[in-house]
């Protein structure tokens, strides 16, 4: 049993690559047009950035190291990334099964998503496909300083108090490295702050991460299908 679930967005809940390489481009284009002359290679195509995506733990180093966004610039390319998403009206398709299996989980235990992307533009998706009632809460990026983004465990703690949560055993459930080190540090961090909890990480691999990747979970779920067994089997 489970106090709550929690879930990573991108690659996760949502197949979003479509929508955010073109995101990024538009927040380059408005930081400064030059960054997009020559293109960087991880914009060239889907398939490099995904790569990208899964190289680098979060969005400042992929900006700063795969996108040549000068360091002192990150904060003012993370304050363009909620406008730029609410300004793309692409509507990212939620992985299959998740529409059967999110109410499930939802009656089990509370529900939340810490993320990278930006929380009103999650909402908006999640709305659009009849999910939102399945969380209680939602963090984004901007919702946690810009220098504590994952896999720093802020996410995680904002989360949990907007469930009115100190304690207990939670599932992580996210589709890269950085979630599980999240996960991993999120316990960490409770413990530290002298709270009973255990932070249990199941990689989703129909995200598509490289399977090397995810060894380090507590358990890999191939499917959203899969999801109900596997967590009551942990």
């Amino acid at each position: 049993m489970f106090t709550a679930i929690l879930w990573d967005y991108d690659g996760t809940l949502a197949n979003t690559p479509v929508k955010n390489i073109a995101v990024t481009r538009a927040v380059l284009g408005r930081l400064d047009p030059a960054l997009l002359d020559p293109l960087p290679e991880a914009l060239s195509s889907l398939d490099a950035y995904q790569a990208a995506n899964y190289r680098w733990r979060n969005w400042r180093e992929l900006y700063q190291h795969a996108l040549r966004v000068p360091a002192d610039r990150l904060d003012e390319a993370g304050a363009l990334w909620g406008p730029c998403q609410l300004a793309d009206r692409t509507l990212p398709p939620l992985f299959g099964g998740l529409l059967e299996v999110l109410p499930r989980l939802a009656a089990l235990a509370p529900m939340g998503i810490c993320s990278q992307n930006d929380s009103g533009n999650i909402r908006t998706a999640l709305a659009a496909h009849g999910a939102a009632d399945c969380f209680a809460a939602v963090v984004g990026h901007a919702d946690v300083d810009f220098a504590r983004q994952k896999p720093d465990p802020a996410a995680f703690l904002a989360c949990l108090d907007r469930l009115g949560l100190r304690e207990g055993r939670f599932a992580y459930i996210g589709d890269h490295a950085g979630d599980i080190a999240f996960g991993r540090n999120a316990q960490a961090a409770l413990r530290a702050m002298g709270r009973a909890a255990e932070v249990v990480c199941v990689a989703a691999a129909w995200g598509g991460a490289p399977s090397v990747d995810l060894a380090a979970a507590d358990a890999v779920a191939a499917r959203p299908a899969d999801l109900p067994d596997l967590l009551a089997d942990l």
